[in-house]
C-alpha cells in the first residue's frame, strides 16, 4: 500500500501538493494512486493549465471543471453539488478527484467485464482513454479490432480517439514514471 509520504516523495511538486486527495480517493476506489496523479497531470497539470490557476479553474473552453476536468455536459448534477460552506464541490480538490476517480473505476471495470479476452494493459488504456473520449467509440474499436492485434496497435487504435490522439498511452506512460514497480495497476 501506498502511503501519503511516498506519493509526496515520489510526484512532481505540481501533483504531490494533492497526494492526500489521490491517496484517499485510491483507497476509497481501490486504484493506483499514481494513476489518478497521471490522468489529473494529463487533464489539468494538477491546476496549473486552469484559469484561474488551482482546483477551482475551468479548462477546455469552459466545459472542464476543476483538477480532473469534470465535464459540464456529462456531470451536471455532481457540477451542481454543494459542500456546507456554499462552495461548489467540484472546487474542492478531494471531491474532485474522487468523482474523478469513481468515473475511471467505472470505466475500468466496464471494460474489465466486457473485454475480458484483451490483456490487462489494452482493457486499462481503453478505461484511460474512455475517460477522455466516449466509452461507446473507444469500446467500439476495441470490439472491431482482430484478436491477434498487438496491445501497442490495440491501443494506438483507441487512442485515435483521444485528445492528443495519445491519452490512454501517455497517462500510463506518466503513472509509471512515478510508481514503483511493484505497485499494482
Amino acid at each position: 500500500m501506498t502511503t501519503v509520504a511516498e506519493l509526496e516523495q515520489r510526484l512532481p511538486k505540481h501533483l504531490a501538493q494533492w497526494s492526500r486527495e489521490f491517496h484517499a480517493a485510491s483507497t476509497v476506489m481501490r486504484l493506483c494512486p499514481y494513476l489518478l496523479a497521471a490522468v489529473c497531470e494529463r487533464e489539468s497539470m494538477g491546476g496549473l493549465w486552469l484559469k484561474p490557476r488551482g482546483p477551482a479553474g475551468l479548462g477546455d473552453r469552459g466545459n472542464g471543471h476543476g483538477l480532473m476536468q469534470i465535464d459540464r455536459r456529462y456531470h451536471r448534477a455532481f457540477l451542481a453539488r454543494l459542500m456546507p460552506d456554499g462552495h461548489p464541490a467540484w472546487q474542492n480538490p478531494r471531491e474532485n478527484i474522487l468523482y474523478g476517480a469513481a468515473l475511471l473505476a467505472d470505466r475500468i471495470r466496464d471494460f474489465d467485464k466486457r473485454h475480458s479476452a484483451r490483456s490487462a494493459r489494452v482493457r486499462l488504456a481503453g478505461a484511460v482513454a474512455s475517460y477522455n473520449a466516449s466509452q461507446e467509440k473507444v469500446e467500439a474499436v476495441l470490439r472491431a479490432l482482430p484478436d491477434d492485434v498487438t496491445e501497442r496497435d490495440a491501443i494506438t487504435a483507441m487512442d485515435a480517439l483521444t485528445t492528443g490522439k495519445d491519452y490512454g498511452a501517455d497517462v500510463l506512460r506518466r503513472r509509471a514514471q512515478w510508481a514503483p514497480a511493484e505497485a499494482p495497476l
